[in-house]
C-alpha cells in the first residue's frame, strides 16, 4: 500500500535551531487550540527535524496531511511524507507517520 496517494504532508524550513523555538512554540499553541482537551486524532501531528549544517543546526517541521490548514496558516509547502530518520514528535499522535 503506497502512502503517496492521497493527501500531501507540509513542511517548513524553520531555519537556525537558536531561532526555531518560538516558531515552534507557536506552532505547538496553534495545534493544542485546535484539540484543546488532548484529544488527538491518530492522524494528526507535527514533527521536527534538527540537522546540522555546518555549526548551525537547521530545524524543519513537518505537518501530517490531516493538518493542511493549520500548515497552510503557517506557510509550509505541500511535500512528500518525510522519512523516519532523525524525525521527532513535535505534538500530536506518533501514529500519524504510519498513517
Amino acid at each position: 500500500m503506497s502512502s503517496q496517494s492521497g493527501a500531501s504532508w507540509y513542511c517548513l524550513a524553520l531555519g537556525d535551531g537558536l531561532l526555531a523555538s518560538i516558531p515552534l512554540h507557536d506552532i505547538e499553541d496553534a495545534f493544542r487550540q485546535l484539540h484543546p482537551h488532548g484529544e488527538t486524532p491518530p492522524d494528526a501531528a507535527v514533527f521536527s527535524r534538527h540537522r546540522l549544517d555546518g555549526l548551525q543546526c537547521q530545524v524543519s517541521v513537518f505537518f501530517s496531511p490531516a493538518l493542511a490548514d493549520l500548515a497552510r496558516r503557517f506557510k509550509a509547502r505541500p511535500c512528500p511524507r518525510p522519512g523516519t530518520h532523525d524525525l521527532e514528535l513535535l505534538v500530536g499522535s506518533a501514529q500519524a507517520l504510519q498513517l
